[in-house]
Protein backbone atom coordinates (compact mmCIF):
# COMPACT_ATOMS: atom_id res chain seq x y z
CA UNK A 1 0.00 0.00 0.00
CA UNK A 2 1.51 3.33 -1.07
CA UNK A 3 0.53 6.41 0.97
CA UNK A 4 0.38 10.04 -0.07
CA UNK A 5 3.51 11.78 1.26
CA UNK A 6 3.36 14.38 4.03
CA UNK A 7 -0.16 13.45 5.12
CA UNK A 8 0.76 12.34 8.65
CA UNK A 9 -2.13 10.71 10.50
CA UNK A 10 -4.43 11.40 7.54
CA UNK A 11 -2.43 9.33 5.05
CA UNK A 12 -4.67 7.87 2.34
CA UNK A 13 -3.75 5.08 -0.07
CA UNK A 14 -2.97 6.41 -3.57
CA UNK A 15 -5.19 3.74 -5.12
CA UNK A 16 -8.23 4.89 -3.11
CA UNK A 17 -10.90 5.87 -5.72
CA UNK A 18 -12.34 8.41 -3.26
CA UNK A 19 -9.12 10.42 -3.13
CA UNK A 20 -9.77 13.82 -4.83
CA UNK A 21 -6.92 13.32 -7.32
CA UNK A 22 -8.69 10.22 -8.66
CA UNK A 23 -12.11 11.87 -9.00
CA UNK A 24 -13.31 13.87 -12.03
CA UNK A 25 -13.85 17.59 -11.61
CA UNK A 26 -17.44 18.37 -10.59
CA UNK A 27 -17.35 21.93 -11.86
CA UNK A 28 -15.13 24.79 -12.94
CA UNK A 29 -15.55 28.47 -12.26
CA UNK A 30 -14.83 31.64 -14.15
CA UNK A 31 -14.43 34.64 -11.88
CA UNK A 32 -13.45 37.84 -13.68
CA UNK A 33 -11.56 40.50 -11.76
CA UNK A 34 -13.80 43.09 -10.15
CA UNK A 35 -13.27 46.43 -11.84
CA UNK A 36 -13.17 49.36 -9.41
CA UNK A 37 -15.82 51.95 -10.10
CA UNK A 38 -18.26 54.20 -8.30
CA UNK A 39 -19.32 53.04 -4.84
CA UNK A 40 -22.30 53.65 -2.59
CA UNK A 41 -22.10 55.79 0.53
CA UNK A 42 -21.68 53.74 3.72
CA UNK A 43 -25.34 53.92 4.80
CA UNK A 44 -26.63 52.87 1.38
CA UNK A 45 -24.01 50.12 1.07
CA UNK A 46 -25.04 48.62 4.42
CA UNK A 47 -28.70 48.56 3.44
CA UNK A 48 -27.98 47.11 -0.03
CA UNK A 49 -25.35 44.55 1.04
CA UNK A 50 -22.72 45.77 -1.42
CA UNK A 51 -20.68 48.88 -2.05
CA UNK A 52 -20.77 48.41 -5.83
CA UNK A 53 -23.87 49.58 -7.72
CA UNK A 54 -23.01 47.14 -10.52
CA UNK A 55 -23.47 44.22 -8.12
CA UNK A 56 -26.74 45.53 -6.66
CA UNK A 57 -29.23 43.19 -8.31
CA UNK A 58 -32.84 42.82 -7.21
CA UNK A 59 -33.99 39.59 -5.57
CA UNK A 60 -36.94 38.38 -7.57
CA UNK A 61 -38.48 35.63 -5.49
CA UNK A 62 -40.37 33.19 -7.67
CA UNK A 63 -39.15 34.81 -10.90
CA UNK A 64 -38.01 31.46 -12.31
CA UNK A 65 -41.02 29.35 -13.31
CA UNK A 66 -38.93 26.17 -13.08
CA UNK A 67 -38.71 26.31 -9.26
Amino acid sequence: MVLKPDMGAYAVPVQDPCWPDAMPALSMTYSPWQQWGPVYEAEVALSRGTIFPGLDKPFLEGACPCV
